[in-house]
């Protein structure tokens, strides 16, 4: 089994692709099948590689990964893991081999739509400032029903744009699965806590911007599965997230500060046991300006759904 993996890792270090697209999954064995048949089923004027890494998965989930690669060799590349490594582990094994100039980031209970890979390289291509692109999902119920629910208003806020600050300060600005990221930016420093995909969106941003493409919908996100649904463990790496930031980046002290000022509101509101320690990183982190800085930013927040 290591053989075959060190084998795969070989393969997909040889191949030249313009796109590189990481999937992570475990246990998706109801899923997996429908994501990665999307991602194939890409049309794009580009070679572009699938590395799909399975956290030994006990279910159906690693055989249905060898399956699609027997079917697609070389363009699927599957990094099977023995044993159990974790979601950081599993996520740096596939993208710390991706070779594309442009790598995109896919959980694997969600799925692709048409023209998805092909949109945001073009928009990296044309855009040299934009280091990260994301684009709008429609979401998935449990039920299977499907809609735009917890989607910007496009016809107000229209395309949208954000640099490191304001990253940090509206934290949920876009699904992980909807990201392509540029290669040049992949490295960061890491840290001794559980990364969120918020920690990786405010390293990676760099000295650019990331997009949001407000034409469209190129992706499925499935409710109610993975970490984003985990409560408290993700308010509690979030905390972690807060008080790094400050440190790291004294100078967005202010927008720290009114994303901590942020999250103890919503957990008062709706009596989350976890308000007491967003009100304690509050206070750690405070800034004269946050409670002006959130009413100022109320209306935007409230566009993009992120105050829920």
């Amino acid at each position: 089994m290591a053989i075959d993996k060190e084998k795969n890792i070989m393969k997909a270090l040889e191949r030249n692709p313009k796109v590189s697209v990481c999937v992570v999954t475990y246990n998706h064995e109801k899923y997996i099948r429908q994501c990665l048949q999307s991602i194939v089923d890409q049309i794009t004027d580009f070679e572009f590689e699938v590395i799909v890494g399975d956290d030994a998965s006990t279910d159906g989930t690693t055989d249905i990964v060898r399956e699609f690669s027997d079917r697609y060799p070389g363009k699927i590349i599957p990094v099977l893991h023995e044993k159990n490594v974790g979601p950081a582990e599993n996520y740096f094994s596939v993208h710390n081999i991706a070779k594309g100039k442009y790598i995109a980031h896919l959980d694997g209970d969600d799925y692709c739509l048409p023209m998805k890979l092909q949109v945001q390289s073009d928009l990296l291509d044309s855009d040299s400032n934009c280091n990260i692109v994301f684009h709008r999902m429609l979401v998935q119920k449990s039920n299977g029903e499907i809609s735009n629910a917890r989607q910007p208003d496009i016809n107000t806020i229209g395309e949208i744009y954000f640099d490191r600050k304001s990253i940090i300060q509206y934290i949920a600005i876009a699904s992980h699965s909807s990201k392509m990221y540029r290669k040049s930016v992949r490295e960061f420093d890491l840290v001794s806590f559980d990364m969120l995909d918020y920690y990786v969106n405010v390293e990676q941003v760099g000295a650019g911007t990331a997009r949001v493409i407000s034409d469209g919908y190129f992706g499925v996100y499935r409710a109610g599965i993975g970490i984003s649904s985990a409560g408290i463990k993700t308010r509690l790496m979030l905390k972690d997230c807060f008080l790094h930031f400050c440190k790291k980046y004294p100078e967005y002290r202010l927008q720290v500060n009114t994303a901590a000022l942020t999250y103890f509101l919503a957990d008062l509101k709706n009596w989350r046991k976890t308000w007491p320690m967003f009100l304690g990183v509050w206070l750690v982190t405070f800034h004269i300006g946050s409670m002006f800085n959130l009413l100022r930013s109320l209306k935007f927040m409230k566009q993009l759904r992120l105050t829920n």
